[in-house]
């Protein structure tokens, strides 16, 4: 009979684990609707504004990159910007999972990016264009630097609204009214 306690001890340890993890349990977030365009346009102001970007070249470059899904993951970019963890975390100190899958925080760190990549260049002595900000944005920093920032000397990504933005049109996507 003395095995008795040591198992009934184990059971009751058991169930005791058991209740507290079942009472921990969050309930899985509702889940939102994905934004409107309108919401998307909406939430770049602000961030435009404050660093002096045209809202229309960051809307385009939304629909680019993720043609305004929120959920878009290519390889480990992610979400309306498609960040990547590195760019995430030179603009962020919120974790980049789960944080890049909120729309807003995404559309905030990828519009800070953009003003880290202008900045950046701006210290390099780069003469500003959108187009070479736009290679910087997408084939990043170094590997531009490594080509002496020419945005000639790089792919354009085969996308209609990338060649647009980099032939300089910073407004080939409607933008709602």
């Amino acid at each position: 009979m003395a095995w008795i306690k040591p198992t009934l001890c184990f059971a009751a340890l058991g169930l005791a684990v058991a209740v507290v993890s079942g009472c921990s349990r969050t309930e899985p977030a509702v889940e939102q609707p994905p934004p409107t365009k309108a919401e998307i346009w909406a939430a770049i102001q602000p961030r435009a504004t404050r660093y002096r970007m045209d809202p229309a070249f960051i809307y385009a470059l939304v629909a680019a990159e993720s043609n305004f899904e929120p959920k878009a993951r290519n390889g480990s970019a992610r979400g309306l910007m498609q960040l990547m963890p590195a760019a995430w975390k030179a603009v962020s100190s919120r974790p980049y999972e789960p944080t890049v899958w909120d729309w807003r925080a995404n559309l905030e760190a990828g519009i800070d990016y953009l003003a880290y990549t202008r900045s950046y260049l701006q210290k390099k002595k780069v003469p500003f264009s959108y187009p070479v900000l736009l290679a910087s944005f997408h084939y990043g920093l170094d590997h531009m630097e490594d080509r002496r920032w020419d945005a000639g000397s790089v792919a354009v990504p085969d996308n209609p609204i990338y060649r647009e933005l980099w032939r300089g049109n910073l407004t080939p996507v409607a933008v709602p009214r």
